[in-house]
């Protein structure tokens, strides 16, 4: 190799050296622009989420006043409420409802109701008749729970079989709120998603729930 062929690649080499630094000079700068953008990204992202669940509390924050506030008017809706609570936090239910006796009518009528729909507590505003679970519990004072709705002798005919499944429930158990002499002053009932039979332990927890809810109401 001449020297002048050295000269020639030794140039060739130090631009190929300069189009690599320029090169990598762009790389990082990109990357430097990727990681801000990146950056701003996950905090708008970020500002987005905590505006979002801000949103979320505070509405749950006034839903929660507002039943408070309901509550705090009628002191036996308060007790329902609480003894509802109880009630599907200690058993396998995920609906249910209280109702109390209704004076004028003599019905049931629901003062604390968790999950249902319109239909439903519309349906079952006002129960005086046989054609429910709570309502066969109404004439006899005795709880009554039905494993299968869909098949069940209490619904069949009944237009509220339709509207009880409609709600998305397969089971339901009733349980008297009786007071210590015997008078009944309303009804526990509790509804599950499936067909199902509470075992002996949430069959008690229930009635002692119920009692003790009845004897709270009635005072």
């Amino acid at each position: 190799m001449g020297a002048r062929s050295a000269v020639d690649t030794a140039h060739a080499l130090v631009e190929a050296a300069r189009q690599t630094c320029a090169t990598a000079t762009a790389i990082s700068s990109r990357s430097r622009e990727i990681v801000r953008e990146s950056r701003r990204q996950r905090a708008r992202r970020w500002r987005r989420h905590v505006r979002d669940d801000l949103q979320t509390r505070w509405s749950e924050v006034l839903e929660r006043a507002a039943r408070l506030e309901a509550l705090l008017a009628d002191p036996a809706a308060a007790i329902a409420s609480a003894l509802l609570d109880a009630a599907l936090t200690l058993s396998h239910a995920t609906k249910g409802n209280v109702q109390l006796v209704d004076p004028e009518s003599g019905g049931l009528r629901i003062v604390a109701q968790c999950g249902f729909e319109r239909e439903f507590l519309d349906h079952f505003a006002l129960v005086r008749a046989e054609d429910s679970a709570c309502g066969v519990a109404f004439a006899t004072v005795r709880t009554v729970h039905v494993r299968d709705v869909a098949c069940s002798a209490i619904f069949e005919g009944r237009l509220a079989r339709e509207v009880v499944l409609r709600a998305g429930v397969r089971a339901v158990r009733s349980i008297p709120l009786s007071t210590p002499d015997g008078r009944l002053i309303g009804m526990l009932s509790v509804h599950y998603p499936e067909p199902f039979e509470p075992g002996p332990v949430e069959q008690r927890l229930l009635e002692a729930l119920a009692a003790a809810g009845a004897r709270r109401l009635q005072r």
